[in-house]
């Protein structure tokens, strides 16, 4: 053991004497060590970590899809989730929820916003979670009229009522109506968002749930799809027994009912898989990318010692020579490795706090689990691990090089005579190509995923967000109706006076209402019914409902195609509707449709006065089939406001606040942003990915360049006996040159040809995160090789010169 320590403290004192050498290595090591520490983390906590549950891996979640219906799956019925619950063996229980935005009153000015759920009473008892104080809803509770109780999250419990012991029976206000507490959440407890559409997108931070209500079953409610269920497996029952037993309860219950005629199936997916299903391959993507920038740093490590040890083969010879066996000689060889994983983990580890600290701050706020990210013991011991592995991996060569030394020839031979041999020769040009191959396929990679991004935000998207402000506002109280007859005329008289109030602030061009936020997904999907060409229910076109003022499609400049837009005389008609051309071509294919009518979804009858484009208000990726109906046919409880004005969201923003409360100081704001911005954040994800593959793109090509360099210029450093004899007898500067980039081309070209082969199999892998562009894009491909064929020029070219320069009589007086 001493003489282990020794040879640390030797291999210490040895790299002290190459402090240029050690300090590349060692920040090399740490950075590459904590970007892979920071990124497993992520990886972790979003995708690996079991979920702060009873028997986690147990809970599904379940969702509803229509046979033959080329479309994703959608919600749940509750009438069919109370089939399921009554009627399944494969599950051990299931309870339904749905997400609900709370205006929460808590003694100041103008209520908050909270995220919140609406439960069915066994739904935390599902999850296996208790209160720590109080109780779970009652089944009793879930009847009109004694639903006035709430559930809060610790959090919210800490926020409204200071960590009061007490909580329990007392009120707070929420919707308007004072609601009793009836318990409090364990700290621990998070569950994760969800949203009931599963193709909606979420374009604002994700906050943890707070309000918990009962859910009011309506009996008569068949045909809407507006929740989800999650459920238990029983023990020892697997997805597809599940999902089999629910498809034949769903066939058998829909062949009973006659609202209906389509077959429904039902969809079991882990909870897992669910929450982070979307994020799972680009977040192992990253973490293969930057482990892809670490192997090649190891790969430049590895040239380094290799050309290290060659120059200490006479001190391995001594060794030898003085009675040192294999063991020995390869762990004292090692030790240089070992002494710089170690410091290069030990930073890496330290850079990994702040990795992750940087990668919270800058990554989409909708990134699921995002606030449970943290660097565990896990990542630390996995860190730890990274740590010897690198070692060996840079190591291994060099150690492995020092017991086939045979110590009388290693004593005579010069050391430019051994590291110059075709042995060496072979393995620093494998090295080489190892990490152009990894250096290739990185670079098509992040150029696909850049592609991709651009061809995102430079499509057509016929509507213009520039100069509008968008606010949205909540009204879901009791004194904007309790029942829909009362709702529709009290919340159609504040949209009336908002948009009157709003148009008259200074600047404003023009104003504009929608019940859905812009660029949120598909939401309220509805099918479409003709009365003149009815078609089986399965084949009906559906088509997403927005609920728009007249202005709608003026404020955002969205094409008129046929027949004329909506108009303010519409108040008397609003039955008068837009559709877009996608809708038109899908339910009226060949025909003209203005003046056509058609049911969607329910028994009201639409009349069609225009056509309007197709524009990505809903999502950048892809158009949808929509239909524009006058606010006035169904006042929403929520609206979002467009105000166009040339000036400044910033410069406008407590204007429209007061514009608001002046009507209602009791309605709660809970958006007010650029639409340009909410734009932006629709795309955040992609952002995110094109902007951290790029720059592991680049530090990839940067230590290529290096690599490169550092092979050439140290086999130039080889050979400068044989350039003087070159030189000597007559050749010029210009062969010389080529002769040393020809030196560079095979390993270059051959890790090109293995990173095309390796990137061929990593596009195929990624192809759900590209939009538009093809896995084996020849422009992106072209790029990349061109962008690495010129920086391994310019990495050779300087060698290569330093070759043609040498001057004969030195080289051979060196000699």
């Amino acid at each position: 053991m001493q003489t282990r320590f020794q040879d640390v403290w030797f291999s210490i004192r040895t790299l002290r004497k190459s402090p240029g050498f050690a300090l590349t290595a060692i920040l090399t090591l740490g950075l590459g060590i904590g970007s892979v520490t920071s990124v497993f983390s992520v990886v972790k906590s979003v995708l690996l970590k079991p979920f702060a549950f009873r028997e986690p891996e147990r809970l599904v979640v379940l969702r509803e899809m229509i046979r033959g219906r080329n479309e994703p799956p959608i919600p749940d019925n509750y009438q069919h989730y109370a089939y399921w619950h009554a009627n399944s063996k494969s599950l051990s229980d299931a309870g339904i929820f749905r997400n609900k935005g709370y205006s929460v009153s808590a003694g100041r000015d103008h209520p908050d916003i909270a995220d919140g759920l609406e439960i069915s009473p066994n739904f935390f008892s599902v999850l296996g979670v208790q209160p720590v104080l109080g109780r779970s809803f009652l089944p009793a509770e879930t009847v009109q009229g004694h639903d006035e109780e709430v559930i809060l999250s610790w959090s919210a419990w800490q926020k409204y009522f200071h960590g009061d012991p007490g909580v329990v029976g007392r009120t707070l206000r929420v919707g308007g109506i004072p609601q009793t507490v009836v318990g409090i959440l364990p700290q621990t407890f998070s569950f994760p968002h969800m949203s009931e559409m599963s193709t909606a997108v979420s374009q604002r931070a994700v906050k943890p749930y707070e309000i918990f209500k009962p859910l009011l079953p309506d009996p008569t409610d068949n045909g809407n799809f507006n929740y989800l269920v999650i459920g238990r497996l029983r023990t020892g029952l697997t997805l597809a027994q599940a999902q089999t037993e629910l498809t034949g309860l769903q066939q058998a219950y829909t062949r009973t009912m006659s609202h209906t005629t389509e077959e429904a199936l039902v969809l079991v997916e882990p909870l897992a898989q669910e929450v982070a299903g979307r994020v799972s391959t680009a977040l192992w993507l990253l973490l293969a990318a930057v482990g892809a920038v670490l192997l090649i740093g190891c790969v430049n490590l590895a040239n380094l010692q290799l050309a290290r040890a060659v120059s200490r083969e006479r001190e391995i010879a001594v060794r030898a020579a003085l009675g040192a066996g294999r063991g020995q000689l390869i762990w004292h060889t090692l030790t240089d490795s070992l002494v710089l994983a170690v410091a290069g983990g030990t930073l890496g580890i330290l850079l990994s706090f702040a990795g992750v600290r940087l990668f919270v701050a800058s990554a989409p706020s909708n990134l699921p689990r995002l606030n449970e990210v943290h660097v565990s013991w896990l990542a630390l011991m996995a860190a730890a691990g990274l740590s010897i592995m690198t070692a060996l991996l840079f190591g291994s060569l060099p150690a492995l090089r020092s017991i086939h030394v045979d110590p009388q020839m290693a004593m005579q031979s010069n050391p430019t005579r051994v590291a110059n041999t075709r042995e060496g020769h072979r393995t620093r040009h494998l090295l080489v190509a190892g990490e152009v191959a990894c250096t290739v396929t990185l670079l098509i990679v992040t150029g696909l995923l850049v592609r991709s991004f651009s061809q995102l935000l430079t499509q057509q998207r016929d509507f213009d967000a520039g100069h509008i402000t968008l606010a949205g506002v909540s009204l879901a109280t009791p004194q904007y109706g309790n029942s829909p007859e009362e709702a529709a005329g009290v919340r159609a008289s504040f949209i009336d006076r908002a948009i009157t109030d709003l148009g008259r602030l200074p600047g404003v061009q023009s104003v504009a209402m929608t019940s859905e936020m812009p660029m949120a997904g598909e939401t309220w999907v509805s099918s479409i019914r003709r009365a003149e060409r009815p078609v089986p229910e399965a084949q009906e076109p559906h088509a997403n409902m927005r609920w728009v003022s007249p202005s709608y499609i003026s404020t955002l400049k969205i094409p008129l195609a046929a027949g004329r837009d909506l108009q303010p005389s519409d108040q008397n008609h609003p039955t008068n509707v837009l559709i877009s051309q996608q809708t038109a071509r899908t339910a009226w294919p060949g025909e003209d449709p203005v003046g056509k009518t058609f049911k969607l979804g329910g028994d009201t009858q639409y009349t069609v006065v225009g056509v309007v484009a197709d524009a990505r208000i809903n999502d950048l990726k892809s158009t949808a089939s929509m239909v524009y109906v006058p606010y006035w046919d169904n006042p929403w409880w929520r609206a979002y406001f467009l105000i166009r004005s040339p000036q400044s969201t910033a410069g406008l923003a407590d204007s429209i606040r007061q514009a608001i409360w002046n009507i209602d100081p009791q309605v709660a704001i809970p958006t007010l942003k650029s639409l340009d911005d909410q734009v932006n954040d629709s795309v955040v994800t992609e952002r995110f990915q094109a902007m951290l593959l790029s720059s592991f793109g680049i530090a990839a090509l940067l230590l290529a360049l290096l690599g490169v360099y550092g092979v050439l210029a140290y086999s130039v450093s080889l050979r400068e006996h044989e350039f003087g004899i070159r030189v000597a007898l007559g050749s010029d500067k210009t062969a010389l040159m080529r002769l040393v980039m020809g030196q560079a081309a095979l390993p270059i070209g051959g890790g090109i040809l293995a990173g095309l082969a390796l990137a061929f199999a990593a596009t195929r892998w990624i192809g759900s995160l590209l939009y538009e562009t093809k896995a084996a894009d020849p422009g992106v491909i072209f790029a990349s090789i061109t962008v690495l064929l010129l920086a391994a020029f310019l990495a050779a070219l300087l060698p290569a010169r330093r070759a043609a320069s040498v001057d004969p009589m030195l080289a051979l007086r060196a000699e």
